[in-house]
């Protein structure tokens, strides 16, 4: 028993002065880039958001149920309503209330009008038959006045006369109230007939403009209010690129002058736009002024929101330069304020200090590597130098 515990104390023994080196670790897994050589452009560069040419919320005028959305053929074959990211040509009806209630009160109104019309037309014919007889009175009544003077007639037939000229007078002030009053009918009811055929179109929304749907509100039987935001609408032929520079620089930009931008996103493409805008005074709190820059976007390719970067001076090739992802630059250890990639040399990691040199888009130029230099692409900063690693796809 004693000579049992004593080999089982030689093995515990044994056991806890391995050194820690000859403990077996499996390879960590990693992802790799090859160190390229992209052709840069030169001229300072800055950052902007990319924003849309014009952006519009579209808003119904008027109440009601919505009976009716623009359909398009969705990406199964099947038709579907219009949704955020659908081009919409200029013109086309996106959305439309249900128009019978509307197209009732048009009917009513286009019916008072015809009864206003018709109103005036009788009232004018009977101050034409009114005159003709006052006409007709008013000599009735100059020759018995003549005759009564002359005592010719008889005071009895003198005061028919002129009663019969008073009355044909009445007649004719009649005739003039009525038409007047028809006459206020009928300019009531086009007014009226203008507001509700107002109220008919108001029933429908149309595309401003070619662009895109960025957000839809409404559903087939939403109950809308007057100013019930039901689209915003996009236009992207063009698209604006803002961004901000100091008083040494505004000096030298002039609307109309031609500037390259690139967009992050499409790293390996150049767009070119020109200067539409140069603020008249700088930014009270950055001190910079803001800049506008419109690029065509015919094709689409630029979104609102990217991320792009302008280029000033002139656009002129350089020498090629070394590039990795962004991703693959990490913090030096040694160096708080340096920087390092991890290269992999077979199966082992090495940091290896760099010198950044430029950014361009998702990548980044330095100095300190080769083409062909394998990089860690991600998860850099977690190897440690001379660690075993394995490459992935």
């Amino acid at each position: 028993m004693k000579r049992l515990a004593c080999l089982s104390l030689v093995v515990f023994l044994t056991a806890c002065n391995r050194h820690p080196a000859q403990i077996d670790k499996a390879p960590t897994p990693v992802h790799i880039a090859t160190v390229e050589m992209f052709k840069p452009v030169s001229g300072e560069r800055y950052s902007a958001s990319l924003l849309p040419e014009r952006q519009v919320t579209l808003s119904f005028k008027v109440n009601g149920f919505v009976d009716s959305i623009r359909q398009v053929r969705g990406a199964d074959g099947r038709s579907r309503s219009v949704d955020i990211g659908d081009f919409v040509p200029q013109g086309a009806e996106l959305a439309r209330i249900r128009v019978k209630d509307y197209q009732l009160q048009v009917d009513q109104v286009t019916n008072q009008l015809n009864q206003a019309a018709q109103n005036e037309q009788a009232a004018r014919a009977q101050l034409a038959e009114a005159e003709a007889s006052a006409a007709k009175s008013a000599l009735d009544f100059d020759r018995a006045g003549a005759l009564y003077a002359d005592k010719a007639m008889t005071k009895s037939d003198y005061d028919s006369a002129k009663a019969q000229y008073d009355s044909t007078r009445a007649k004719v002030d009649g005739a003039h109230s009525q038409i007047q009053a028809a006459v206020a009918a009928k300019q009531a009811s086009q007014a009226a007939l203008g507001s509700a055929s107002l109220g008919l179109r108001d029933t429908s929304l149309f595309a401003p403009f070619n662009g895109a749907v960025v957000q839809r509100s409404v559903e087939l039987g939403s109950l809308v209010a007057p100013g019930t935001a039901a689209f915003t609408f996009v236009d992207i032929s063009s698209v604006r690129a803002s961004f901000g520079v100091p008083d040494t620089v505004v000096v030298a930009l002039k609307p109309g002058k031609r500037l390259n931008v690139f967009a992050e996103a499409l790293p390996d493409r150049r767009f070119e736009g020109v200067i539409t805008s140069v603020a008249a005074m700088a930014d009270s709190s950055t001190r910079l002024f803001q800049v506008q820059v419109t690029v065509p976007n015919s094709k689409g390719p630029l979104r609102p929101g990217m991320i792009a970067t302008l280029a000033l001076g002139n656009a002129t090739n350089s020498d090629p330069v070394p590039v990795v992802p962004v991703s693959a630059v990490v913090r030096a250890k040694e160096s708080g304020s340096g920087f390092a990639v991890v290269t992999v040399d077979g199966k082992l990691a090495r940091r290896q200090p760099v010198k950044l040199c430029g950014n361009y888009g998702d990548r980044v130029a330095l100095e300190g590597l080769k083409p062909g230099d394998r990089v860690i692409s991600s998860g850099a900063a977690l190897i440690s130098d001379g660690e075993t690693v394995e490459v992935i796809p």
